[in-house]
Formats: C-alpha cells, sequence, structure tokens
C-alpha cells in the first residue's frame, strides 16, 4: 500500500514538472551560455532553443531540405537550430508548414532535458557545416587579441601625432642636415635581439624620435635578406649599409647603429657634433694608436696630415680595435669599393674572432691608402660603453651608450 503511494506521488510529481516546463517554457530561452568552462556568450546570439509549434514545423522541413549538405547525428539537434532550419527551408522554396499536436508536445516534454545535449553537440558541427550554423565563440585568446591589437593602434596613433609634433624642430644649421643624413638598424630578430621584449620596437622608436626631431631619414632593415649559408648572421650588416645607400640616393651619409645601442642625447646633431669639417677637425684623435684584436697596438697612428675633405668612414675603437656598432660612411666611389672589399670572401672564410669587426680592423691597419680615408674618434663621442673607464664609460651627455654584447 505505502509502495502504491509512493508510486502515484511520484507519477504526480513526473507530471507536474513536465506540465510546468510546458506551461511556463518561453519561445525563446535568453540567458548565458556556458562551453567548456567558460562564460562566453547570450544563448540567444549563439544557440536560440525554441519551443514554438510553428517554428518546430519550420525545422522539420528545413532538415529535409538541408539533408544533401548536412546530416543530424541526434534528434534532439533539431530543436536547437529551428530558427536556423526554418530560414534554410525557405531559402529552398519549402514554406509547409504541418501542425501536429503530438510532435509539440513531445518537443515541450523534451525541451529541459535536451537543453544542455543540445549546447555540447552544437561545439561538434558535421564537416558540411552551412552558412545557417550558429556563429563561432569568441575564445579568451581572441579577446585578448583584439585588446592587444586595439592597444597597439592607440599607441601607433600616438606615436604618429607625437612624431609630426616633434618633426624638424631640431635648430640644426651645419651641414649634413635633413634627408641627407640616413640612420640604418637592421635585425633578425634572433640571437640577443629575441632575448629583450619589446626590444625591437624601443629601439626603432628611439631612432625614430631622433631622426624626426632632425629631419633624418630612418631606416630599420629585416636583415634576414642578406643571410648566406657561408657566413655568420652579423656579416649581413655590411649589404644592409650597401642598400641603404641605393635606397636613398639624397643620402650623402649613412649611420651604421647596432640594435644594442640607445641614443640617449638625441638633442646632438650629427653634423655640430661630428660631420661638419670644424667638427671633425676637433674630434678626430690625432696621434691616437691603431689597437689590435689583441688589445696590443698595431705600431700606426691616426695622421695629422689627414685630408678631411677625403675622410669618408668616421669610427671608434675600443681596446679590441675597430668596434663596428656605431659607424659612419659617407657616399663615394671609396665607400662602395671599400664595403666590397669588407664583405669580400677572402675575409668571410678567414674566420675572425670578431667576425667583421676584425675583418674591418684589419683591412684599416694594413692598408695605408684606407687610413687616410678613415677618421677615428675618440669612443664616447658615438660608441660609448655601458661600462668602462673615462675613455671608454657613457657619461651624461654623450650622444650614445652601447650595451656591447648585450
Amino acid at each position: 500500500m505505502r509502495m502504491r503511494k509512493f508510486r502515484v506521488l511520484g507519477v504526480f510529481a513526473l507530471v507536474s514538472i513536465f506540465a510546468l516546463i510546458y506551461l511556463s517554457a518561453p519561445s525563446k530561452v535568453d540567458g548565458i551560455l556556458w562551453v567548456n568552462g567558460d562564460i562566453t556568450s547570450s544563448i540567444k546570439e549563439q544557440v536560440p532553443i525554441v519551443s514554438d509549434p510553428v517554428a518546430k514545423s519550420e525545422t522539420d522541413a528545413g532538415e529535409s531540405a538541408s539533408e544533401s549538405h548536412t546530416e543530424s547525428s541526434t534528434d534532439t539537434n533539431t530543436d536547437a537550430t529551428s530558427d536556423t532550419g526554418a530560414e534554410t527551408a525557405k531559402e529552398a522554396g519549402t514554406d509547409k508548414v504541418t501542425d501536429s499536436a503530438d510532435s509539440v508536445t513531445d518537443n515541450n516534454a523534451n525541451t529541459s532535458s535536451t537543453a544542455k545535449v543540445e549546447v555540447e553537440h552544437n561545439q561538434e558541427q558535421p564537416s558540411g557545416a552551412t552558412e545557417s550554423e550558429p556563429k563561432q565563440q569568441t575564445t579568451e585568446a581572441e579577446t585578448e587579441y583584439a585588446g592587444e591589437d586595439a592597444e597597439s593602434k592607440a599607441h601607433a596613433e600616438e606615436r604618429r601625432k607625437w612624431l609630426a609634433e616633434i618633426q624638424n624642430k631640431a635648430p640644426d644649421t651645419l651641414e649634413p642636415k635633413g634627408n641627407k643624413v640616413v640612420l640604418l638598424t637592421a635585425s633578425d630578430g634572433k640571437g640577443h635581439n629575441g632575448e629583450i621584449e619589446n626590444l625591437l620596437q624601443m629601439v626603432n622608436e628611439n631612432r625614430e624620435d631622433y631622426c624626426a626631431f632632425h629631419g633624418y631619414t630612418y631606416q630599420f632593415t629585416n636583415i634576414t635578406q642578406f643571410h648566406s649559408d657561408d657566413r655568420p648572421p652579423v656579416w649581413s650588416k655590411i649589404p644592409a649599409i650597401q642598400q641603404a645607400f641605393e635606397l636613398h640616393p639624397d643620402a650623402e651619409w649613412v649611420w651604421w647603429l647596432d640594435t644594442d645601442a640607445i641614443i640617449m642625447t638625441p638633442s646632438l646633431d650629427l653634423a655640430q657634433h661630428v660631420l661638419s669639417p670644424e667638427a671633425m677637425k676637433k674630434r678626430i684623435a690625432y696621434d691616437a694608436p691603431f689597437m689590435l684584436p689583441n688589445g696590443k697596438e698595431s705600431g700606426f697612428k691616426v695622421s695629422r696630415d689627414l685630408d678631411l675633405s677625403k675622410v669618408d668612414a668616421v669610427v671608434s675603437q675600443d681596446h679590441n680595435g675597430v668596434n663596428a656598432g656605431s659607424i659612419l660612411f659617407r657616399r663615394s666611389d671609396w665607400t662602395f669599393a671599400f664595403l666590397d672589399m669588407w664583405i669580400d670572401p677572402i675575409y668571410v672564410q678567414r674566420r675572425f674572432d670578431r667576425f667583421e669587426q676584425d675583418a674591418l680592423n684589419h683591412i684599416i691597419v694594413n692598408h695605408p691608402r684606407i687610413r687616410s680615408r678613415v677618421a677615428v674618434v675618440p669612443q664616447r663621442v658615438m660608441n660609448a660603453f655601458s661600462v668602462g673607464d673615462d675613455q671608454m664609460g657613457w657619461m651624461t651627455g654623450d650622444l650614445v651608450v652601447h650595451f656591447a654584447g648585450c
């Protein structure tokens, strides 16, 4: 008797639940879609759940019209795609609507039990998906990327306004000035360059500010285009310099500056600092010995008879000889011939310890006619190191600090 009473109560409760679902279910459920543990979007936007009998009938017609494109793996999927199925049926010219009270009752009875299954099922779409399928959800990664993209655009616009504001604002009067000077930096983004976050962005902005202020031309080159299997990547700076002269026919000077160097005193213009005849005469380290990579003196000194009108390269030395991290070349036939000589396979294949730097030092030290075209200035004039003594280490007011080997 007690068991019968429990069974009656159970049947009554079950019927009451179904009746409550049938009477209270709206035509569309608007709520939060939970997928893979993430609350991502509105159900109304992604998976409309329909209990409307007309919409259900349209879905049945839509399924028959789209069988050639995709198959429904379960009957429960028809509820989740009823709206989109109706649109497919209309496109196929099928507007016929069947009116079955039994199917409506069955649908209402199954709505609550199939809603969760439908949401999970919609994550696995058939390979022949049609245009009527729900839109793909936006993942956290995509949302983060969109935010970063918007931030990048805002930063780019801020940079554009800033560069326009400072363009040609330096009171430069001496030559060379403006587009007669090209500042060149190149990188392949590998090696040490890839170990510091946003390094290339910071380097580029540092150069852009300096060049905009003085009206110089800034060029950044992806140096991978010059890489070759028969030489280390550092040799690629030489063809990059050659290309800079080709790309900028109005340029009189090209200043190569390594990515691990920072312009610290942007108010200094190159003409007044080192390139004008007056400045060069003051800056040249006359009688300074040309150093060898082993730290010893070569036996040759910077001549006082140097003809400033014929100087085609300006370099500085550290304790290991010429350092190629910051070097200036003037447009001339001599420069073009020298660059060809510098990258000659005989020097590349010799495998110097410091590669192109030791080759440069070797050429200057051992060729008097080349030495007569090269001006050597104290290191702090254009290539101060981050650490070192008074002759080598950066001090306030120096043009550049070079984190050599960083």
